[in-house]
């Protein structure tokens, strides 16, 4: 008889650091740089402009005022994602730079770890 094996989910969040973390450990100290100013101004300018946007278009809506009190703590949410993927990007461009050999898996995980907890002291 096989025996499953199921994965402990994770939070979105974690998820994406997670993958941001191993795409910039693989990638040169340049394309760091820009990944990093790409998924911060994605993630801490252009998710809350387009979430506003939405808001906005509820003019009038009875349920604006819910789905309002839900987006605000999802621009939070996103702009403190935005904080950490910067984060991860400017460690790796960094080491990336001095360092010709790649973190292994346990690395990866340290530097989402750390940058989930710089996020929110700058937050």
């Amino acid at each position: 008889m096989a025996y499953r094996r199921y994965r402990r989910k994770r939070s979105l969040a974690s998820e994406v650091l997670s993958d941001t973390s191993y795409i910039a450990n693989r990638l040169s100290w340049k394309g760091c740089v820009i990944f990093g100013i790409l998924s911060f101004v994605a993630f801490y300018w252009a998710i809350p402009i387009w979430i506003n946007h939405q808001l906005n278009s509820l003019q009038g809506n009875m349920f604006r005022p819910v789905v309002e009190a839900l987006f605000a703590r999802r621009i939070h949410w996103v702009q403190w994602i935005g904080i950490a993927l910067a984060l991860i990007c400017i460690f790796f461009a960094i080491r990336n730079y001095f360092a010709f050999q790649r973190l292994g898996r346990p690395g990866e995980k340290n530097v989402s770890f750390f940058s989930r907890i710089l996020a929110k002291l700058f937050d």
